[in-house]
């Protein structure tokens, strides 16, 4: 039986005046506007550790756990058709805290199976994936010069194999330029961009 549509916001920025936490309340904004259910997880605002300490791993076979957090998030994850990430890209990827997050979060059994063959994803109920981050670097450099590494490795290897769909990357390059019309303007598209169904049934 398909989903009702419903967006998981997950937001890793631990300061509340960054153009990240802008984004985050016009991704708000755009959802409410259009009427949408929604849930946000804050990563930060959670506590949430991202490491994978000796007793969480002992639970790996089984795809057991033994944060709360992870729980909590994964039943979040089960109603959802529509993830839109929102981090600072540091290092040319995303922060550890999204990187934790996947290797808690997307659990074995759970969120995939180990095959002869490879990975097979199991989140195939999340249709679309939004990736909202901003950068100190051009979104021109970081795909030239730095391996392409969010839409390569990120967007194209991880999320794909965890079954999710339509996966889009929306980067604000150079975040410390441009002034605040170019702001205004990136925010009301990310609004517009939350405001918009996606697409399909699942």
């Amino acid at each position: 039986m398909p989903l009702t549509p419903r967006t998981v916001v997950i937001y890793a920025h631990p300061y509340n005046k960054s153009l990240c936490h802008g984004i985050l309340e016009a991704v708000i904004r755009g959802l409410e506007s259009s009427g949408q259910d929604y849930d946000v997880i804050d990563l930060h605002a959670d506590g949430f550790d991202p490491r994978y300490t000796a007793d969480e791993l002992a639970l790996f076979s089984t795809g057991g756990t033994i944060d709360p957090l992870v729980k909590r998030y994964q039943e979040l994850l089960s109603r959802a058709t529509r993830l839109i990430i929102i981090a600072p890209v540091w290092w040319s990827e995303p922060p550890a805290t999204v990187k934790g997050f996947i290797d808690k979060v997307m659990k074995r059994t759970w969120a995939y199976d180990a095959t002869p063959s490879g990975l097979k994803g199991r989140l195939t109920h999340i249709r679309q994936v939004l990736l909202m981050t901003t950068s100190a670097a051009p979104t021109w450099y970081l795909r030239v010069a730095c391996g392409n590494a969010i839409p390569r490795v990120f967007l194209g290897t991880t999320l794909r194999q965890l079954g999710m769909r339509g996966r889009k990357w929306v980067n604000y390059g150079r975040v410390e330029h441009g002034g605040p019309e170019r702001r205004r303007a990136h925010l009301a598209k990310v609004a517009r961009l939350a405001a918009t169904p996606a697409p399909g049934r699942g």
